[in-house]
């Protein structure tokens, strides 16, 4: 029941994440865009929902199995997301936009993105930790300004880039750069947490 209910949440923070991708992909101004794409990662929080980038930081042997279900369940979600946009009026506009984005990160190198994506787990850590820590304007701020970062940035999320890559590529495309990207987002934000809690204990 316990990774049911893990699933549950997993599977609409997904959603949740693909909404904010839909609008990046939806409006001209990037950065206004970058700026509201941070809903879904705010709401996510707010609603005690689970995604995968921001619980991997915390990674220990007594949730692992957890945070597993989290990353299949956030891509559950995301393609759930992309495959209902294609169904709409929309379709044309986000396949449009999305294709030289997705052309760009299938033909980067592991090791770029390996480095982009360990820079957006860290920013992705930065923000779930600053609003537990802070679950007030600052901590919300954080929360939007380390998405609108990590999106300007080019920084890889390897949950939004599920639903980038569902819109216009397939699993025998992707697999391997997502691979990639998953373990560059957990070595951000374990790496980062690692390090932030060594610095508080002394």
């Amino acid at each position: 029941m316990k990774y049911l209910s893990a699933l549950k949440k997993a599977i609409v923070a997904g959603v949740l994440i693909g909404i904010g991708c839909t609008v990046y992909l939806n409006m001209d101004n990037s950065i206004v865009a970058s700026f509201l794409f941070g809903l879904g990662l705010f709401t996510i929080i707010n609603l005690e929902l689970n995604l995968f980038t921001g619980k991997i930081g915390y990674i220990c042997k007594e949730n692992y199995i957890e945070i597993l279900i989290t990353l299949i369940g956030n891509g559950i979600g995301v393609n759930i997301m992309a495959f209902l946009m294609k169904q709409t009026r929309l379709s044309s506009r986000l396949i449009e936009k999305v294709t030289p984005i997705v052309d760009v990160k299938l033909n980067d190198t592991f090791l770029s993105l390996f480095l982009l994506a360990v820079c957006c787990g860290m920013l992705m850590f930065i923000a779930v930790a600053t609003f537990k820590k802070q679950p007030n304007i600052l901590g919300t701020l954080a929360v939007f300004l380390c998405v609108s970062v990590f999106i300007l940035a080019g920084f890889e999320h390897c949950i939004a880039n599920m639903f980038y890559f569902g819109l216009v590529s397939t699993p025998a495309e992707y697999f391997i750069p997502l691979i990639i990207m998953i373990i560059g987002n957990s070595t951000g934000g374990i790496l980062l947490c690692k390090l932030t809690k060594h610095a508080q204990k002394n």
